[in-house]
């Protein structure tokens, strides 16, 4: 994942019009193709979305065993399953 700094620096390179993008590119130590995707706007250039933090998700003690749903080799209750039963409840 490239920094957001270095984003805006090819963007404030890319606006300048000082170098090519490959240049860019060899400046910055990113490829020609990431360059080229931030100037055509294809790139998503975003920070994550914001979910729940590492620190919130609950955490399983005890013995692995299968989880009846998905069958994985989990800590009771499958962290998974629970994820899948709650998606698009906000």
């Amino acid at each position: 994942m490239i920094a957001v700094e270095i984003i805006g620096e090819i963007r404030q390179l890319l606006v300048s019009g000082r170098l090519s993008q490959r240049g860019i590119a060899r400046l910055l130590g990113v490829s020609r193709g990431t360059v080229n995707a931030i100037a055509q706007g294809k790139r998503r250039d975003t920070l994550p979305r914001q979910g729940r933090a590492a620190d919130d998700l609950p955490i399983s003690a005890g013995p692995v065993r299968r989880c009846p749903s998905c069958g994985g080799k989990v800590h009771m209750p499958c962290l998974a399953c629970d994820i899948r039963t709650n998606k698009g409840r906000h």
